[in-house]
């Protein structure tokens, strides 16, 4: 049966970095919306080794803690000053320097209580969102790879820099395990949406959990992939749309239910500079892509000095796909 966009779904998104927080601020005024609100879930990749989050990694242990602090941002029901806490960054040379004041609080949460789950649940709560947000794991894991010439990878930043494809992906320890709370909301979802955001390190990251894979296939939930606007210097040089949905299915093991495209051209300028450096639009006009249905739509925001997906016409055209589903 055919998803209705104004039944009080379970939705579930899945991702990392600023691409699940754009999608999560997308779908927050379904969640919010007096009738019916959608039970809306967010899967956050926990590889990162980069920035303010590798640093505190490095440095004190657990999980990075920025790209679930960049996520409750996104969730927060209204603007407030304490979202701009959030993202507050430390500026000058000294110890601070980089890190942002939100990820020192949800490390200074968990590690009072702790608990990653119950520091994010907290936090939460302080700032009123709109969703639930977990952790793909509470276990700290490195991703790893292997790319076209055999050059094995290690860590996000290299992987970050690697020249595609890649021939394997996986992460170390291998056998860590899901978050429960991660596997039992993806079993029940009614819709799984695959964010946007860095094609290997934090879109497939979450499905190189077997147990969290597995629970997205035996939801029996269409699982829809939020494309990208724009092929990154490194990990998706050179990768067209196609690329991208045939590195989902292969390295992620998953069947992808549709692919949700943007089919607004960049401004020229725009699209200059990201040329410049090495940048692709990531356009297809048929409607299917490697045998998945292919939805075309204007996604970009028109407003935004960078490419940026507009949060009203992403909810928009999530609405419009459900009853293709």
């Amino acid at each position: 049966m055919p998803l209705q966009a104004e039944s009080p779904l379970r939705v579930v998104a899945i991702g990392g970095g600023t691409g699940l927080s754009a999608l999560l601020r997308a779908l927050k005024r379904e969640a919010t919306r007096a009738r019916d609100p959608w039970r809306l879930t967010g899967i956050v990749a926990v590889s990162d080794d980069g920035g303010s989050s590798g640093r505190l990694r490095q440095e004190l242990g657990g999980i990075p803690p920025g790209d679930l602090r960049n996520c409750l941002a996104a969730l927060t029901r209204e603007d407030s000053i304490l979202s701009d806490l959030l993202n507050y960054r430390f500026k000058g040379d000294g110890s601070l320097a980089g890190h942002s004041l939100g990820n020192l609080m949800l490390w200074a949460l968990a590690d009072l209580s702790g608990d990653w789950v119950r520091a994010i649940r907290q936090l939460s709560t302080i700032l009123v969102t709109a969703g639930q947000l977990y952790p793909a794991t509470a276990t700290p894991v490195t991703l790893c790879a292997e790319d076209a010439t055999g050059k094995l990878l290690k860590g996000e930043s290299s992987i970050n820099h690697a020249r595609p494809p890649l021939k394997r992906l996986w992460i170390e320890p291998k056998d860590a395990e899901p978050l429960p709370d991660s596997v039992l909301a993806a079993l029940r979802a009614d819709l799984i949406l695959l964010a946007p955001g860095s094609l290997h390190t934090s879109t497939l990251a979450n499905l190189l959990i077997p147990e969290l894979r597995e629970a997205v296939e035996r939801s029996g939930a269409p699982v829809v992939y939020v494309a990208n606007l724009m092929t990154e210097p490194g990990e998706s040089f050179g990768l067209d749309l196609a690329a991208h949905v045939e590195a989902l299915q292969d390295l992620g093991q998953i069947k992808l239910s549709a692919v949700l495209a943007n089919s607004t051209p960049l401004p020229a300028d725009m699209a200059r500079r990201y040329q410049d450096e090495g940048g692709q639009p990531l356009l297809a006009a048929q409607d299917t892509l490697v045998g998945v249905p292919l939805l075309n739509r204007p996604l970009l925001d028109p407003e935004a000095g960078m490419a940026r997906h507009h949060p009203d016409l992403l909810n928009q055209a999530i609405r419009e796909l459900m009853p293709r589903l």
